[in-house]
């Protein structure tokens, strides 16, 4: 019989965290050099993704890898990037390389060309996802979970080992690996954790509301990089190879992601309290450049923010690694080898 997590979000003070975020704090421009570096955006064709994408071409990266569904919005991307930055005219300095997320073999095949190609790897920001109101199944889950969850953190492992190897060849380098999250994770009382198959219950389709869905992967991907880091600094040799590997919140933004919500409260809302997507961006970037000390946090406006109070707790712990186990059975099965790869 499946154990069952009670689980109590004080959606009270999340509320007052995103408001005062909203209303009083502007992110600061990002100033940090990335001359020399190799940098991966994924989802960067528009919103965020394009905006921090911007954002390091303007600070010099070497190498700026767009990693996008189609490779046509990702050249539109690339132009825009180079007419909208004044003082740099390096169009080689940023390739576009093909990403979907839904395809386990995209994924796969998008991993493998990084760890094949390029000599080095010093920030990835992992930003693509979605939030749709349609239930569909691709490859066999739920496509949010795919998405948001699934093969982001195919990627997040897939990637350690070339992280790793540029700390060691590029002693000067602090590799950094930020998963783009969000607030929402305050709002779910995450009732799957107690079914006995956590996602054979996220494929139910009767189940399925958008939203809601989009909260539980905010969630999920918390619990993952939380119990990974963990994992990972009790491994051999963690510290002499340390990667940044921290989430970030970039607040409410004008983005594509929202792009199927029409209610008249939402629209409102976004009005109200919307950042500009190159807001937005900026937190990406101040993520990818955090100290040591964003090891494993959730950034958010530039410094580290306590995630929801019940995941510091016993409970949060059993439900962190009961997620852990569930999922890195999945992805082991995609990538055989992968744990062990990544130090695991």
């Amino acid at each position: 019989m499946a154990k069952t997590f009670q689980i109590q979000p004080n959606v009270g003070a999340g509320l007052r965290l995103f408001l005062h975020s909203q209303l009083f704090v502007t992110p600061p421009y990002p100033e940090a050099s990335f001359s020399g570096k190799t940098v991966i955006v994924t989802g960067s064709n528009v919103g965020l993704g394009l905006e921090a994408a911007r954002h390091f071409y303007r600070l010099n990266a070497a190498k700026l890898v767009l990693a996008v569904r189609t490779i046509a919005k990702g050249e539109a991307a690339k132009e825009d990037i180079l007419k909208s930055v004044g003082g740099r005219n390096d169009a080689d300095a940023i390739e576009v390389w093909p990403l979907d997320q839904a395809s386990n073999q995209s994924t796969i095949d998008f991993m493998e060309r990084v760890l094949m190609e390029l000599p080095r790897l010093d920030a990835v920001v992992l930003n693509a996802g979605i939030n749709t109101k349609i239930f569909k199944a691709v490859e066999g889950h739920e496509q949010t979970t795919q998405v948001n969850v699934l093969n982001t953190f195919l990627l997040v492992l897939g990637l350690l080992p070339k992280l790793r190897q540029t700390k060691t060849g590029f002693p000067d380098s602090m590799p950094h690996l930020t998963v783009v999250s969000s607030e929402a994770h305050r709002l779910t009382n995450f009732p799957e954790i107690s079914a006995s198959d956590l996602y054979e219950r996220l494929n139910e389709e009767e189940s399925y509301n958008g939203q809601k869905r989009y909260e539980v992967t905010k969630l999920l991907e918390i619990l993952l990089v939380r119990e990974l880091v963990a994992r990972l600094r009790s491994g051999p040799g963690f510290k002499a190879h340390p990667v940044i590997l921290n989430l970030v919140n970039p607040g409410l933004c004008y983005s594509t992601l929202s792009r199927e919500s029409s209610s008249l409260g939402l629209r409102l809302m976004y009005k109200l309290l919307g950042r500009t997507g190159e807001v937005g961006g900026r937190c990406l970037v101040l993520a990818a450049s955090a100290p040591e000390n964003s090891l494993g946090e959730f950034q958010s406006d530039g410094k580290n923010q306590n995630v929801e109070d019940w995941i510091y707790t016993d409970l949060g712990d059993e439900v962190q690694k009961s997620v852990w186990s569930q999922t890195v059975s999945i992805l082991e099965a995609r990538k055989p080898g992968i744990l062990k790869n990544a130090g695991l």
